[in-house]
């Protein structure tokens, strides 16, 4: 087979990299944990001589060709899975409890040894450097692992960086991209009410702290919904609200958590000014008072123009103009890719994996499992644009 025609390779390949990405399903990591799907890379990638180096902990960056003069693309899997339990009866369901790879990280993984395997087969036809980034902790709990590779040099003398993730809400077969915002700058939200307690018979001697989150949850809504007008672009959700322990005591305090996401600066900001407005306007009227607390999460994964020129012109070629798409972007999503996209040029895009005529489980349901149909797409799309860009770069 061809270095510009891999379909054969990759189909021959399909069937181990099938096994692998079940056997990662199987054997979930949180982050920062991912020791033993570090190691598995780790093998694969020095029988086909990359000589890896350890990153972020747990992750691992391999160059095809460090020697090779010219540009240096990267490309990125992630390697941890998420915090949450899988009820399924799948062969390779998790083994452990709390933890399941329910976003389709063992599938990027897979992709990306894959590619790994390919470039390797060709290298000398490759006419440059391609470093592999095995990122780990993407998930929220302990994430940003991308943030530790920049830190730790993973892109140093990089000149593009692409990312993908499948994507169980768009159509099986598609590629979704777009310059700009791609996805979200994330703010988590913990909202604590400090009233004042008493029986329940007597809530007139009381400041109800739950009352006053019931009135919150719905007052918030206006933030986005009569503060941004028709245009949007943001998204506030309470997600989280506790309080009480039985059923004749009005509680002290209540807490809500919740998330903000925005796709802009100057967004971001009216929204968080809103929100505490809302926030302070409740508690006076309540007579409770109320602690906000922010933390900001990943920022927006913006895209390059010309980065996301290129995803759209390999997956055109790859798949037809009608399957590639800007539809339904930017997503609210957070991502850690966020801070590589920042680092270097870079383009971060979707393939869809919703089956036509069934409800497809989205990434993060409890019934998810990664579309292993994906995998040659995946391969190909990174490929494509390993070629598309070193031509173009090499000029």
């Amino acid at each position: 087979m061809s270095w510009t025609d891999p379909r054969g390779d990759i189909e021959a390949l399909l069937p181990q990299l099938r096994q692998i990405r079940r056997d990662i399903h199987k054997h979930p990591e949180l982050g920062f944990e991912e020791t033993r799907t570090q190691a598995l890379c780790r093998a694969w990638l020095e029988a086909r001589g990359y000589a890896p180096r350890v990153c972020a902990e747990t992750g691992l960056v391999a160059d095809l060709d460090p020697g090779a003069p010219g540009p240096v693309i990267a490309l990125r899997a992630d390697l941890d899975c998420l915090p949450m339990h899988e009820p399924t009866d799948i062969p390779h369901r998790s083994v452990h409890p709390g933890k399941a790879h329910k976003c389709g990280h063992d599938g990027h993984t897979a992709i990306l040894l894959g590619v790994a395997d390919l470039l390797a087969r060709h290298r000398a036809e490759v006419g440059g450097n391609v470093r592999l980034l095995f990122q780990p902790a993407e998930e929220g709990v302990r994430g940003g692992g991308a943030k530790v590779m920049v830190a730790e040099g993973a892109l140093a003398g990089v000149a593009e960086v692409y990312g993908l993730h499948n994507w169980p809400g768009f159509p099986k077969g598609q590629v979704h991209v777009k310059p700009g915002a791609m996805l979200a700058q994330v703010h988590m939200l913990k909202l604590t009410i400090y009233g004042k307690g008493g029986h329940a018979s007597q809530p007139q001697m009381c400041r109800d702290p739950i009352v006053a989150g019931a009135h919150l949850v719905s007052a918030l809504q206006t933030v986005v919904a009569r503060g941004l007008g028709y245009t949007g672009g943001a998204v506030l959700s309470i997600t989280q609200f506790s309080s009480g322990t039985t059923h004749n005591v009005i509680p002290d305090t209540a807490q809500l958590q919740g998330t903000v996401r925005t796709f802009d600066r100057k967004v971001g900001e009216l929204v968080m000014a809103r929100l505490r407005e809302v926030v302070d306007g409740t508690a006076v009227s309540f007579g409770v008072r109320i602690d906000l607390e922010v933390e900001a999460g990943y920022p927006v994964t913006s895209n390059d123009p010309r980065c996301a020129a290129a995803v759209t012109r390999v997956a055109t070629a790859q798949l037809g103009a009608a399957r590639v798409t800007e539809q339904d972007l930017p997503c609210a999503g957070g991502e850690d890719f966020a801070y590589l996209a920042q680092a270097v040029p870079g383009a971060y895009f979707f393939v869809g994996a919703k089956r036509e005529g069934e409800d497809t489980p989205v990434c993060h349901h409890p019934d998810f499992d990664f579309d292993d149909d994906l995998i040659p797409t995946g391969i190909a799309m990174f490929l494509g644009l390993v070629r598309d860009r070193l031509a173009e770069l090499r000029v």
